[in-house]
């Protein structure tokens, strides 16, 4: 392990001889052992590190991703004290502002970990302080096409260690749906008649929610959006990068879990009539009942009549339900989507009246970070399962 400190020799958090720096990959491989032991789950230390190394190789992070880790300037690379770390990645996404809209940059932060021993000096503090100065320096640093004009979180400590730093917490709420059998899912009786629904495959999802239609209909959701109050309307493009990146990550899990079973196939479900469509992965947990099958994204044409409204909402009622016999088949405790609109929330009564919001306050809260003009109202759209890596 790299460490060259004592418990009685460590540097206070605002120490001058602390800096944030660029992980070796001998240094990175020991920043994923230190963190296993909070988020490697059912997997053991060495399946922990693989399942990291194939996530470094997708299309999302492949090029654009890099471990930070906080340590000693005196110490020589590949034997520094790791005393905090985390990773940036680059994402693509659109903002809007006064009715224009442009194609823009911006950063991910994930895996911020101090390790329980080294807690309590300010460590974790430190290194988001040196991390937000790198941020606005990528702003100032970078040209019109790659400026990083936020960056975004999802914070499983609260909303106010992170807002300290600017990344304020944004709407973080979801639905969460039991599982249910072949035998429930042919007998469940709900208030209507609910339509067939097509599954789809990877190639299906690209086609119906990674189109340039799609996306094309997504800026102009921000363009109107900008037009109607103040400040800038962000959104992650929902490009097919993402998706690539949580079935990898089901992907490795279903094999290292359930080595007999055939890799999941099916991503999603939609309805072609109701032009409803979902994409969703399997989430495997440290226990059964953390298992979830998440919806990471949901497309469907906003309706403009009553008779649309309902056809609209049977169609998500029915990708529901299919959902949820996904789960099952899967180990899967429950199925969940974010931040519902009030479309999914009419469906969702349709399936189970009596289900109700879930609001989180302590875990996976969307926060955003803007790196213009701190005094502006940023509003987060299409804040979905999909943008969280």
């Amino acid at each position: 392990m790299i460490t060259a400190y004592s418990g009685a020799e460590l540097p206070q958090g605002d120490s001058p001889e602390l800096v944030l720096a660029q992980a070796t990959p001998k240094e990175r491989t020991e920043s994923i052992k230190l963190n296993s032991t909070e988020w490697k789950g059912p997997l053991d230390v060495d399946s922990y590190l693989a399942r990291e190394d194939t996530l470094l190789q997708q299309r999302l992070t492949k090029k654009g991703l890099t471990c930070w880790i906080l340590v000693d300037r005196r110490e020589p690379e590949d034997a520094r004290t790791i005393f905090s770390s985390c990773e940036t990645y680059k994402k693509t996404a659109i903002v809007a502002c006064g009715g224009k809209v442009e194609d823009a940059s911006a950063h991910g932060v994930g895996s911020v970990y101090c390790r329980p021993e080294f807690r309590g000096k300010g460590y974790a503090k430190r290194m988001l302080q040196e991390l937000s100065k790198k941020v606005d320096a990528w702003l100032a640093e970078s040209d019109r096409r790659e400026r990083p004009l936020f960056s975004i979180l999802f914070s499983d400590i609260g909303k106010r260690f992170y807002a300290q730093f600017g990344w304020i917490p944004y709407s973080s709420s979801h639905f969460a749906l039991p599982s249910i059998s072949k035998e429930e899912y042919s007998s469940q009786v709900t208030m209507v008649t609910l339509p067939e629904v097509r599954e789809l495959c990877a190639e299906d999802v690209q086609r119906c929610i990674c189109s340039t239609d799609v996306v094309r209909k997504e800026r102009e959701l921000l363009r109107v959006a900008s037009m109607h109050s103040p400040g800038s309307k962000v959104a992650i493009t929902p490009d097919f990068n993402h998706f690539l990146w949580h079935w990898a990550r089901e992907e490795f899990y279903s094999h290292k879990l359930y080595p007999d079973k055939d890799t999941p196939i099916l991503k999603g479900a939609g309805n072609d009539d109701a032009k409803v469509y979902c994409a969703w992965n399997r989430n495997f947990g440290a226990t059964p009942e953390e298992n979830t099958l998440y919806i990471l994204r949901w497309v469907y044409n906003e309706p403009t009549s009553p008779e649309e409204t309902e056809t609209t909402v049977k169609a998500m009622a029915a990708i529901l339900r299919r959902a949820q016999l996904e789960a099952h088949e899967w180990n899967m405790a429950n199925v969940e989507f974010w931040n519902p609109t009030s479309l999914l929330e009419r469906a969702v009564a349709l399936l189970d009246p009596s289900a109700e919001i879930v609001h989180r306050e302590k875990s996976s809260i969307a926060s955003l970070r803007w790196s213009g003009n701190p005094e502006e109202n940023v509003e987060w759209l299409c804040n979905e399962k999909y943008a969280w890596c």
